[in-house]
């Protein structure tokens, strides 16, 4: 049966596992904004935009599930999330839910998305600005965007402007029992070592071909050519059967290894909090080859009537506050390099290298998760390693 902590942790993790394409996450908002003073500005059209106070408000945001509905955390937090936004502005937000950024970029790209801001990771951000579907947001009207990591807000520039505002990030990387494994090097090669066949888990997610990539040496594993994809595949092929299971949730992935049934796996920082928290002897290997970092954040629709209050919203998800709160209770990083890491976890923050966080975001130590051109491709050849 399973323990308050494994239910508690069960509403946590599975708000992230809903972002499957690869191991890409989200954000929860604690909301600390000023209202703007401006009453005019200049819209993409050219034409002056309306001052805040003659926006319509009712700011309409489409995120994952577990955000705005107060279904993944305490009810005496949900408060957190939108107080101090509708504070500001007057203004209450509502929140319309998508299960995965594929999902949701598909309603964006039919015409079924009609909202204000919407919340992707950054393998889809080129996929909006390539639709037209976003335009550029104004750090000026942020005040919390000086405090947020410029290696992360980099990820969301595109043709020099600032098309997204990341704000949650975390890592995949390799997690194992100390007390039961020891790994003959740092590698993303403990997720085939054949001393320990059947204990290991591998996500279910085309982004093995790219880990296997960085383990084979390939330039950049995020445009590989058919030959290199042929190559991944068929390497992944040869070490399918030391796999005792492919997870599709993360929760699943902790119980197996709380439960001693599988003794490595591909694994997000959050999981290797709960098992710091329940005293397990995890490690949270940082691979030779690199880590991979995911980052999500906040984009601006091209037709919003709602400049200003997005803004607010967007200053909001940025503060301090919102950082302390995504790295306590879903242990996710934040963009916001503000909190006092005293305030968190050990766990979290020896798991996110916070107190090293430049390098820890850059080469070698972690490669940023990328845009793939060929993603269908990439989809092709994962599924042949399934099939086979």
């Amino acid at each position: 049966m399973a323990s308050d902590f494994d239910r508690l942790i069960a509403k946590r993790l599975r708000r992230r596992d809903f972002m499957r394409y690869a191991g890409i996450a989200a954000g929860a908002g604690v909301l600390a904004s000023c209202k703007k003073a401006s009453t005019t500005a200049t819209a993409a059209s050219g034409s002056p935009r309306s001052p805040i106070a003659q926006e319509p408000g009712g700011l309409k945001v489409f995120d994952w599930a577990g955000y705005g509905g107060g279904e993944y955390y305490p009810k005496d937090e949900k408060a957190v999330f939108t107080a101090p936004y509708e504070k500001a502005t007057s203004d209450t937000p509502t929140f319309v839910l998508f299960e995965n950024d594929d999902d949701g970029f598909t309603k964006v790209a039919t015409g079924n998305a009609p909202y204000d801001v919407v919340h992707p990771c950054a393998y889809r951000f080129k996929d909006y600005v390539d639709l037209g579907a976003v335009q550029p947001w104004d750090p000026s009207l942020i005040k919390n965007f000086s405090q947020l990591s410029p290696l992360l807000e980099q990820l969301g520039q595109i043709d020099g402007q600032q098309y997204f505002i990341p704000e949650d990030w975390g890592y995949i990387a390799p997690m194992y029992n100390a007390d039961q494994v020891q790994p003959a090097e740092d590698s993303w090669s403990l997720l085939w070592d054949d001393r320990y066949a059947k204990r290991i888990a591998w996500i279910n997610t085309l982004e093995m071909l790219v880990i296997a990539g960085y383990y084979n040496g390939v330039a950049d594993p995020w445009t590989m050519t058919d030959d290199e994809l042929t190559q991944q595949r068929d390497f992944l092929i040869s070490k399918k059967d030391l796999v005792s299971f492919f997870w599709d949730q993360s929760y699943d992935f902790w119980l197996k290894f709380k439960r001693g049934d599988v003794w490595i796996g591909y694994a997000w920082p959050d999981a290797y909090g709960y098992a710091s928290a329940q005293g397990m002897n995890a490690v949270y290997m940082q691979p030779k080859e690199g880590r991979i970092h995911w980052s999500c954040g906040l984009g601006l629709f091209a037709d919003s009537q709602n400049y200003y209050h997005a803004h607010d919203y967007a200053n909001t998800w940025s503060s301090v506050d919102t950082a302390s709160f995504l790295e306590n209770f879903y242990y996710y990083g934040h963009a916001n390099t503000s909190v006092d890491l005293k305030s968190l976890p050990p766990g979290v923050v020896k798991a996110l290298n916070l107190d090293n966080l430049e390098a820890a975001l850059s080469p070698p130590l972690s490669h940023p998760e990328s845009w793939i051109s060929r993603r269908d491709v990439y989809a092709q050849y994962w599924s042949e390693v399934k099939a086979a």
